[in-house]
């Protein structure tokens, strides 16, 4: 204890030789460390002094371990302006420094255009070229829209709460985007050529190949003349701008309550074989006359596919969920 003031000079002279943060830094932790920093060593000791020694030791030391303690603080704050001196300097000559057009540039980080995103973008771009324009629609849609005038009775499974998220018993999440049919045709006439990409609903248990929440293009064509041959072949050559043109496609017939006859359309891959990646149809009779068209005068066609299929077909995906999750990893590769 008698050493106190030779302590307090080292700790200055030692202190004032201080030129880093990482010398001061040790020089804190060789005073005020807890296991054998010199003051924590010193303040040990005190107990076992006498209480005369006890009261003659112990204000000096704690007045040492006070001056020491507001001597490191400002040393700290000191080396703290030095610091932001030497950015600041580090900045201006930098600043001033000539342009040199060699230097290599910094890599950004950029964004990336979502897989869904890309092939909504190209079926777009597709359609486009023979013709369609694209239309939107509400997602909250009505029983007449989304069943009644589409000809999906109230014997349909489909229409089943367990398979419908019905709001009330008028209003619903929309189970496809068909209804746009209907809303586009009572507003416009003839000729028709349109399609509507949107999000559908369905309570399908999420798993690798469904999600509660999806996506889905619809397609509509309505003239005076018009064949089902007219669909088979804007389908086929629709397939081969996307998967390429060795594309391997088959049609066979299926049923929907809106269209007659109904057509699904199977692309062929090396590894999962004959996949089936839309359906299609001639528009039926009455679905026009429900749309204020006259059947007797026009015919038309429609098809309705699944973006996230296609994406998985595309890119060789899995598991559809991968593309919901946000997974940076995941979606950097594209």
């Amino acid at each position: 204890m008698k050493n106190l003031e030779i302590t307090s000079r080292e700790a200055v002279v030692k202190l004032n030789k201080v030129k880093s943060k990482e010398e001061f830094e040790n020089l804190r932790i060789h005073y005020f460390g807890r296991k054998k920093g010199i003051l924590t060593q010193l303040a040990s000791k005190l107990p076992n002094l006498s209480d005369k020694e006890k009261r003659k030791w112990g204000p000096k030391f704690n007045q040492l371990k006070q001056d020491l303690s507001s001597l490191f603080e400002k040393k700290e704050k000191s080396l703290l302006l030095i610091e932001e001196k030497h950015k600041d300097k580090k900045k201006v000559l930098h600043d001033n420094l000539p342009f040199d057009p060699t230097v290599p540039g910094r890599k950004l980080a950029v964004g990336h255009i979502h897989p869904l995103t890309q092939i909504i973008d190209e079926v777009k771009d597709i359609f486009h070229y023979l013709g369609f324009s694209w239309v939107d629609g509400p997602e909250v849609e009505t029983d007449e829209y989304n069943f009644q005038k589409l000809l999906i009775h109230k014997d349909h499974p489909s229409r089943d709460v367990q398979q419908t998220y019905y709001i009330n018993d008028e209003l619903l999440l929309r189970t496809h985007t068909s209804p746009m049919q209907i809303r586009y045709m009572e507003k416009h006439s003839p000729p028709i050529r349109i399609i509507s990409p949107g999000r559908a609903y369905r309570r399908d248990m999420p798993d690798a190949t469904h999600l509660p929440d999806f996506l889905q293009i619809e397609g509509l064509l309505i003239d005076e003349k018009t064949a089902l041959t007219d669909l088979l072949g804007v389908l086929d050559f629709f397939v081969k701008r996307l998967f390429g043109p060795k594309s391997k496609v088959r049609f066979y017939g299926h049923n929907f309550p809106y269209t007659e006859p109904s057509v699904e359309v199977e692309v062929y891959h090396k590894k999962r074989g004959w996949i089936e990646i839309l359906g299609s149809g001639m528009v039926h009779p009455d679905v026009l006359r429900n749309g204020g068209i006259d059947p007797e005068k026009y015919i038309g066609w429609a098809f309705g596919m699944g973006p996230d299929r296609l994406a998985m077909l595309r890119y060789g995906i899995d598991d559809i969920r991968l593309l919901y999750s946000g997974d940076l990893r995941f979606l950097e590769q594209f």
